[in-house]
This record gives C-alpha cells, sequence and structure tokens, in this order.
C-alpha cells in the first residue's frame, strides 16, 4: 500500500454505489476506458426492448380502447427513456488517452432524477492527477440490508477528487487501480484495510 495521506478520506457519494459491479476497466488501442459489464449492458437492453415493444403493441391496439392504449403505450415509453438514461449513465465511465495524456471523467454516475440525456465530462491532464486511491464506504438502504462498496478516485493537485467506479468488487477495483497507477505513473492509496476504515464498519 502506497499512502501519502495518514488518514482515510471520506467518500465522495456516501449514500450512492451499486450492489453488483456496472463497470470494468479495458484497454482499446491508445486508451483505457470503463465500458459497461455484460451484465449491466444485458439489463438496459432489456428495459429498452421492452418499452419498444410495448409501444408498438399499445399502438396496434389503440382503436379497442384509445385511453387504455395511450396509456399504455405512455408506460412503455418511460421504458425506453429509463434504458436511455441507464446507457447514458452506466454505458460508459471515464477515459485515459495515453497519446494526449488526458483524462475524461463523467460528472454524473449515479441514478439520480434528471430529465437530460447529457452526461457532462471534465478534462484532464496527466500531470494533474496526485494519486488514486480506494475508499471503504457502507451504503445505507431503507428498503434492504446496508451493504459495502467502495470508491475509487483520482486525486488532484489542487485537492480535488473524481470518482471513477464504485462498486462492491474491491478486488477488482483494486487491480484496476493498480493498472490506472501505473499507467499515471502516480501513487495509490488503498484505504480498504486502514484502522480506521474497519472501524467505521
Amino acid at each position: 500500500m502506497n499512502v501519502t495521506d495518514h488518514h482515510p478520506p471520506s467518500a465522495l457519494e456516501p449514500d450512492e454505489g451499486s450492489r453488483f459491479t456496472t463497470l470494468r476497466l479495458v484497454h482499446e488501442g491508445s486508451t483505457w476506458v470503463f465500458r459497461a459489464t455484460g451484465l449491466t449492458q444485458l439489463l438496459i437492453r432489456i428495459i429498452s426492448l421492452l418499452g419498444y415493444a410495448g409501444i408498438v403493441g399499445g399502438a396496434l391496439h389503440l382503436w379497442q380502447g384509445p385511453l387504455l392504449g395511450m396509456v399504455f403505450v405512455g408506460i412503455c415509453a418511460l421504458f425506453v427513456w429509463v434504458g436511455r438514461y441507464l446507457a447514458s449513465l452506466l454505458g460508459t465511465g471515464a477515459r485515459f488517452d495515453t497519446l494526449k495524456r488526458r483524462v475524461e471523467v463523467l460528472h454524473r454516475r449515479g441514478l439520480k432524477p434528471s430529465f437530460g440525456l447529457a452526461v457532462e465530462t471534465t478534462t484532464l491532464d496527466f500531470d494533474e492527477v496526485r494519486q488514486l486511491e480506494i475508499v471503504y464506504k457502507r451504503v445505507k438502504d431503507t428498503e434492504n440490508d446496508d451493504y459495502d462498496n467502495y470508491e475509487l478516485n483520482l486525486v488532484m493537485q489542487d485537492g480535488q477528487r473524481f470518482n471513477l467506479a464504485s462498486h462492491p468488487d474491491d478486488g477488482q477495483i483494486a487491480r484496476e487501480a493498480v493498472q490506472l497507477a501505473t499507467l499515471l505513473g502516480r501513487p495509490l492509496a488503498d484505504w480498504r484495510l486502514s484502522s480506521d476504515a474497519r472501524e467505521s464498519r
């Protein structure tokens, strides 16, 4: 563990984080990018296909009951919108361009209500990165049991922090953190096993 600070930082998104792995780091030519996992892609496609199929089916049966048919089409259109929204949020993540030595970080990672589908990004130079960090957090769920989650964050020279991934598979988080730390030539602060983090559990 290479830690440049003395105490584990707080989580960037303490009350957010998936129950399953949504993104994985993949190598594509001169870039490393977080892409949706197969399960995530399947979920998005199923939701979208259900919506499109429902719209077609509802439109074909509008003559049987216009009001009911329109309500059904509206509900299915919502499925299509949810599918597109999930695709915009979970379809891809941060991108590391080794040729330009730049990082493109997406801002909206969680499932937050929004009527827009655009995803805002911030572009950073490799030289602006101070270190990477893995932060443990316990996500509270009012409907189900609370669960463990881990954040992989970029820490900048000016103290800003940007989330790259957040999910319960700390093994994968650690492997990807080591890959990126090597790529950027920066230290990794792994707070998973720190005494403060264990006490917070």
